[in-house]
């Protein structure tokens, strides 16, 4: 009796085993599985994919997750923007990255009420392609005044959040070599910054009259300077003024001068 109850068990599992593989075999489980790109945490919106958030998932071929990424591109996505957050466990998709989006998806990121602006750039005023998305930057220009024959700079916005760099999200990348304003040649590309749209309208007016350039911030200043007054020639040829934006560099930069009897000083 015990030997036909064990027989009858053994069929049972025999049985099942044959089912589970005839199923599998008819929903195309069984075969090759290939091996996709997930996240290995939650990898948030707009930021950087580093390699230690990404990780491997099997995936039956005929079960492939919808524009997959494959474990072979894994050093082609490292230091890829995310246009969405990818929640830990979840496939990579190109559709998650902001370098295959087109160039419609710049919309997605536009605050209600604020505006997108291209600014043409080259090698030297994009920080030799070292601006990326989310940094911040002062929007500086250069004009001659009417009627004056004066040349003066000026800084026109401060604090401008960098939208994208390049022709896409996250590229930081250019095409066409092309000659600036001002006779500056180099690799061409755009800054598209973040502004509202009495902003844009300077820009492009200040963009047609002169020339722009930009200074990078940290990313932690906030702060606005509201007493900048512009510099022209008589700026640079006077010692004085010189010597008092030295001064104000050396309060602002935290740096010490230490002074003591028969030194000239040092710095700490």
């Amino acid at each position: 009796m015990l030997g036909f109850s064990v027989g009858l068990a053994l069929l049972a599992v025999f049985m099942m085993r044959l089912y589970r593989d005839n199923l599998a075999q008819e929903l195309g489980v069984d075969g090759d599985r290939v091996s996709v790109l997930a996240a290995a945490e939650d990898i948030p919106a707009f930021s950087q994919i580093e390699r230690s958030q990404l990780t491997v998932k099997e995936y039956p071929r005929n079960y492939l997750p919808p524009r997959y990424v494959t474990k072979s591109l894994a050093d082609d996505v490292v230091g890829q923007t995310t246009m969405y957050t990818i929640k830990k466990g979840h496939s990579i998709s190109t559709t998650d990255l902001a370098s295959t989006q087109s160039e419609a998806q710049l919309a997605r990121v536009i605050t209600p009420g604020m505006r997108a602006l291209a600014l043409p750039v080259n090698k030297v005023n994009s920080f030799g392609g070292l601006l990326r998305p989310k940094d911040h930057v002062d929007i500086i220009g250069t004009f001659q005044k009417p009627g004056e024959g004066d040349v003066e700079t000026v800084t026109l916005l401060q604090n401008v959040t960098v939208l994208a760099v390049g022709a896409k999200l996250g590229a930081g990348r250019g095409a066409g070599d092309s000659k600036g304003r001002g006779g500056r040649s180099g690799r061409m590309s755009t800054v598209t910054v973040l502004v509202t749209p009495e902003e844009a309208e300077l820009l492009v007016f200040a963009q047609d009259r002169g020339e722009l350039s930009m200074t990078m911030r940290n990313e932690e200043d906030v702060n606005t300077e509201m007493e900048l007054n512009g510099k022209n020639f008589a700026d640079i040829f006077r010692p004085e003024v010189r010597r008092t934006i030295q001064r104000r560099r050396d309060e602002s930069s935290g740096i010490t001068i230490i002074k003591s009897k028969g030194s000239r000083g040092r710095r700490r």
